[in-house]
């Protein structure tokens, strides 16, 4: 409205003969939250009329005068006008901040973790090919012990709270040697790594049933001895109390049975409570003569016994023959559970490299 009224008195003006200066800019330029309009008024003094134009002129000018003063007044409604409304605006913007910098503070407290965890293509199947893969000669059996105990091919990926979990529990050098941080190296194993935490974890109570043990124990063999399984791409069999006619004698059902092609390279032997190699004994009782050995369809047989929460891995040898592999250890201890995951990497192994050595394929004559 205030642009209508100073053209119509730049034009009336101009009509009249008075001279007057080049039309202002009327654009409003902003300074903070300020809005400013410059002026547009005649600096040049009165103006001579033309002859005979006297009293029109004095009409004019009034006419002039009135328009300038109403077009000052509409000039001072804009400001206030625009000042208001950049008020709003102004409060209007910082309202839509507000979520705008919680959303951005959120961003940045998830950064690091995002940043440390760079998950990569799952690598399970290529670890576990590497994490079990036979070894290139039979041990002796004097060396079992050690062996059992050597540092896995590939660390085991756990999730950093388990890992902190686990310090001040198991030695430092442990677990930087058989674990590694899924958000450092990014690779969450979708079987083992899950596993693996739970066997870790789970709670061990004494005085229970055998089959409460069982469940205990099965979070062990699941993590490791069934992960092998799935991704080794032979004929496996993993049961529990059942008929076993390769190296067991009728009637007799041992607690534990890994087997290959159908042929036992694993088993255990399990009891609730007494001493554990009380219960070892069971070992070599429901064997069938003549199983294990020089002549046997393995050199030896790779087992384990229970009694509670402590567990012992044996080597048979020969009929109502074997010897420890292992300590006795208590899954009651947290130190002994991780030893316990590194003994069954390491007995896959040697199953595998057991069963390989008598039924490889000979070369072609």
């Amino acid at each position: 409205m205030s642009d209508i009224v100073s053209d119509v008195a730049h034009r009336a003006k101009e009509t009249l003969g008075i001279a007057v200066p080049a039309k202002p800019n009327t654009r409003r330029t902003a300074t903070g939250t300020r809005t400013r309009r410059k002026s547009s008024r005649v600096v040049s003094g009165p103006q001579a009329a033309p002859e005979g134009l006297g009293a029109q002129a004095d009409v004019a000018r009034g006419f002039i005068e009135r328009l300038d003063a109403i077009s000052r007044k509409l000039s001072q409604l804009g400001i206030h006008e625009n000042a208001d409304t950049s008020s709003v605006h102004s409060a209007s913007a910082t309202v839509v901040d507000v979520p705008a910098s919680a959303e951005a503070l959120r961003n940045a407290a998830e950064v690091p973790v995002l940043r440390r965890f760079n998950i990569v293509k799952p690598q399970e199947k290529d670890m576990c090919l590497e994490m079990f893969a036979p070894l290139q000669a039979v041990p002796g059996r004097e060396d079992l012990g050690r062996v059992l105990l050597e540092t896995p091919k590939v660390k085991i990926p756990i999730h950093f709270s388990v890992y902190e979990w686990l310090q001040g529990q198991v030695e430092e050098h442990v677990l930087d040697e058989v674990f590694s941080i899924v958000e450092e190296v990014g690779n969450v194993c979708p079987r083992l790594t899950p596993r693996v935490e739970t066997a870790l974890q789970v709670q061990v109570t004494g005085g229970v049933t055998e089959s409460m043990q069982q469940s205990v124990l099965d979070t062990f063999l699941a993590s490791i001895l069934g992960t092998a399984t799935e991704h080794m791409g032979l004929d496996t069999k993993i049961d529990r109390n059942a008929n076993e006619t390769s190296m067991t004698s009728a009637r007799h059902r041992p607690g534990y049975i890994l087997m290959i092609n159908g042929l036992l390279v694993f088993k255990g032997e399990e009891k609730a409570s007494g001493k554990v190699r009380t219960s070892a004994k069971q070992l070599v009782d429901k064997m069938l003569p003549g199983s294990v050995g020089k002549n046997g369809k393995l050199d030896y047989l790779l087992g384990y016994a229970t009694a509670g929460s402590r567990i012992l891995f044996e080597c048979i040898y020969g009929d109502d023959e074997m010897s420890e592999c292992s300590d006795i250890l208590n899954l009651e201890r947290v130190s002994d559970r991780v030893t316990l995951l590194v003994i069954l990497i390491n007995a896959m192994r040697v199953a595998r490299t057991l069963y390989d050595d008598k039924h490889k394929q000979k070369p072609a004559a």
